[in-house]
């Protein structure tokens, strides 16, 4: 384990797409030297070491944590194994931990997460990179500022709540200022059996949120073609409906429509240095990615909580599984959420769904 004084030890678990991401962000931020990569697919992990010029590969990431030492570990698995993941992580003394999303198969397995972290001592966070795409910073920034008066309502529309969502759900926590939702009313639809990274999600969903200042966020999922959504940018947005305008938040650009006044419109085009890493990855992914870690080595170095502190994570993942929880209790869930399981998966198992056909994806 290298000391802070001379740049930082770090390994990437999982050897996938996401995996070149985090290898790619990685070797972008100053003072820390991506030293390994395991993944239980030897190839896999050989492939993206040698692209990226790591010197070590392992098949098991606990020899990995051994014989390594690693300051920061990128995990990139499916998020059935996130859990063990992190316990061996503190276990073995790393300082850091950055983790995909989604957080983990059930709620009660992402406050583990969370409580192992803190309980170690160690840092985890979850890359929620699109906190800090320029677009969504100018958006909250000018809500913040009053541009659209007071928020009444949010819009958000993405592919499926467990994945997609995740970032949907984090967003509108982070246009709120990250204040506590008091309940979630929800409902879902599970005509197929689909999965996304391996884990069974809904064919279509609707969330409602509420906040005790009378706030309501409303997220809508599905997928071509079959419960097709709104059919904006790319299946994903959010609009911020306030008493003088609306924000409207697709992909890299924001439309503020103020009430009797000229429409402010924010265009953010990948940086100069993304394009050097575009090599079959959305680049502005792997620049989200990298500004998410070069937070996490700063706030290391400072002592300071990241920006991506596991706290909103888990919060997110709150909201996905009271959703869950919802429309199976079919009642309005108040928050903090006292059910450990999914309740997707707990109801399909009680028969509350029979999903016909199957569809797998990953994303």
């Amino acid at each position: 384990m290298t000391a802070l004084g001379t740049g930082l030890g770090a390994a990437v678990v999982g050897a996938g797409s996401q995996g070149r991401v985090h290898g790619l962000a990685l070797q972008a931020v100053p003072g820390t030297a991506l030293v390994a990569v395991a993944d239980v697919d030897t190839a896999a992990a050989r492939g993206l070491a040698d692209e990226l010029g790591v010197p070590r590969v392992y098949r098991d990431y606990r020899e990995l944590l051994v014989v390594e030492r690693p300051d920061v570990v990128s995990v990139c698995t499916p998020p059935a194994l996130h859990p063990e993941i992190v316990r061996a992580a503190a276990a073995a003394g790393v300082r850091a931990v950055h983790c995909e999303k989604p957080v983990a198969l059930s709620y009660g397995e992402a406050v583990d997460m969370v409580r192992t972290a803190a309980d170690a001592g160690m840092q985890l966070t979850f890359n929620l990179q699109r906190r800090f795409e320029a677009v969504q910073r100018f958006a909250r920034e000018s809500v913040a500022g009053g541009e659209i008066g007071e928020v009444v309502t949010i819009e958000g529309y993405c592919p499926n709540l467990f994945d997609w969502g995740t970032h949907i759900l984090d967003l509108i926590l982070f246009h709120r200022g990250d204040a506590a939702p008091e309940w979630v009313f929800g409902q879902l639809d599970v005509t197929l059996d689909r999965y996304v990274y391996g884990a069974f999600v809904e064919t279509a969903s609707v969330t409602q949120i509420g906040w005790p200042d009378g706030v309501r966020a409303t997220v809508s999922t599905g997928r071509e073609p079959h419960t097709p959504v709104l059919n904006l940018q790319n299946n994903l947005g959010l609009i911020l409906q306030g008493t003088k305008g609306r924000a409207d938040i697709r992909g890299a650009r924001c439309l503020i429509r103020r009430f009797g006044k000229a429409d402010l419109v924010h265009d953010s085009p990948f940086d100069t240095d993304s394009r050097t890493w575009d090599r079959g990855v959305d680049p502005a992914i792997v620049a989200g990615t990298r500004d998410a870690i070069q937070d996490v080595v700063d706030s290391l170095h400072t002592g300071r909580e990241p920006a991506l502190a596991a706290r909103h994570g888990l919060r997110g993942a709150e909201l996905v599984f009271a959703t869950y929880e919802s429309s199976r209790s079919r009642r309005r869930v108040p928050l903090p959420l006292d059910r450990m399981d999914n309740a997707l998966l707990s109801g399909r198992a009680q028969g509350f769904w029979s999903p016909a056909g199957e569809l797998r994806s990953t994303y």
